[in-house]
């Protein structure tokens, strides 16, 4: 029997790419699986934007997705977040941090603010202007650094949150496991887990919602709760497993039927970093640049190269001798498993380098194009164009298969 695993990486705004990609998987289902009308699949996987991009597919609420990036192309960003320091250039289509002093201020020092009296302050400063600014300064210093704890983010992401809380029932996944993976601040650690796992609707919503919180960007989830376990002050995924691919192949390997699988990988990154100049970028954009552009970039080209690498090698030792077995290496516990590699059919759409723009911006152009680009490169895919692909054939022909375990996985 053939099963399919659906594989979303992180995007931000970018994740349109990965729509496009599968309402072309939709419509060509029969490229893949001729038996099957129906576009289906086994396993979800996803972080950050593939996290929801994934929980609306497993609970086959595609229209819903649909009319969601629908509705961003038409708002904009405002649609999933607003912000008082993330400005984009119309120019440019670039989201860049604005330091709005007056709105800063009204963050770290609002009793200050507001405590001040013109009359009163050009008193003391015509007649005690040191210690009126010796004061001055020790009053703002004073609110600042208590206030600072409290501002957590440059962006609020209620809207998105609105949005989730009547979309996201654990019920609605039927037949099928749905993942999804974030990060905690506190621990430092990637934590996944299937929809099941969790108690309640809300907590799996917290889950989804901790998984889409992109540092600073937004403000991280407090906490979620996955049976009697805390996880504390949660963000994006995608900063530590930019494509969730290993906890998809730990599913494969949990199935006793030993049904063929196929892996599908939407991926918004390429492993490029686009070229900009910096010398004058402030703080905050040195951080977002440093965060989402170069490290989300470096994940993903990593976790590829191992899937590719290794996969190919089972391939070959598969092709050279038969029966040949290459045994797994378990990293955590440091030594060589009993567990037999695979070498797994795999599908990867990727965007052409540069073409996505910047993650965080979004209007009806951005969106179109990036749902354009998605089937078309969903299309390639299919047809043979596909970097695993191999051989021009598509998935329907017999040819070499693609995607392997990373080390480590069981």
């Amino acid at each position: 029997m053939k099963k399919y695993a659906l594989v979303l990486s992180g995007g931000g705004f970018n994740g349109a790419f990965q729509f496009g990609a599968l309402e072309f998987l939709k419509e060509n289902w029969n490229l893949i699986n001729q038996d099957s009308p129906q576009m289906k699949f086994d396993i979800v996987a996803g972080v950050s934007a593939g996290s929801l991009n994934g929980y609306m597919i497993a609970s086959d609420q595609f229209e819903k997705l649909n009319e969601l990036w629908g509705q961003i192309g038409l708002n904009g960003e405002k649609e999933i977040y607003t912000s008082d320091f993330l400005v984009k250039d119309t120019q440019t289509k670039e989201v860049k941090l604005k330091l709005n002093l007056k709105k800063l201020g009204g963050r770290l020092i609002p009793n200050v603010i507001s405590n001040f009296s013109v009359w009163k302050s050009l008193g003391q400063l015509l007649f005690n202007r040191k210690k009126f600014i010796d004061k001055l300064l020790e009053k703002v210093e004073q609110e600042a650094l208590s206030n600072m704890k409290g501002f957590k983010s440059v962006a609020d992401n209620a809207p998105l949150k609105q949005k989730l809380e009547t979309l996201v029932r654990r019920d609605a996944i039927k037949n099928k496991i749905y993942r999804c993976g974030f990060v905690s601040l506190d621990d430092g650690e990637y934590h996944t887990f299937r929809h099941d796992q969790f108690s309640s609707d809300a907590e799996f919503l917290h889950a989804i919602i901790a998984s889409t919180s992109m540092p600073i960007a937004w403000e991280p989830v407090p906490s979620v709760k996955v049976g009697n376990t805390e996880y504390k002050n949660c963000v994006d995924g995608a900063i530590r497993e930019n494509s969730p691919l290993s906890e998809v192949i730990d599913e494969i390997n949990l199935d006793p039927s030993n049904d063929e699988y196929t892996i599908i990988i939407i991926n918004c990154h390429t492993g490029k970093v686009n070229s900009k100049p910096f010398a004058d970028a402030n703080i905050g954009q040195i951080a977002l640049r440093s965060l989402y552009d170069i490290t989300l970039s470096e994940i993903f080209n990593t976790d590829l190269k191992e899937f590719i690498r290794i996969n190919d090698l089972v391939a070959q030792a598969g092709s050279h001798r038969s029966g040949l077995k290459l045994l797994n290496y378990d990293f955590k516990n440091r030594k060589r498993t009993n567990k037999a590699l695979k070498d797994f059919k795999a599908i990867l759409i990727e965007p052409d380098a540069n073409e996505l723009g910047d993650p965080l911006a979004a209007d009806e152009d951005l969106i179109t194009h990036r749902i354009a680009h998605g089937r078309l490169k969903a299309e390639k895919s299919l047809l043979g164009d596909s970097p695993l692909g191999g051989n021009g054939q598509n998935p329907n022909q017999n040819g070499p298969s693609s995607g392997p375990p990373q080390p480590g996985t069981p």
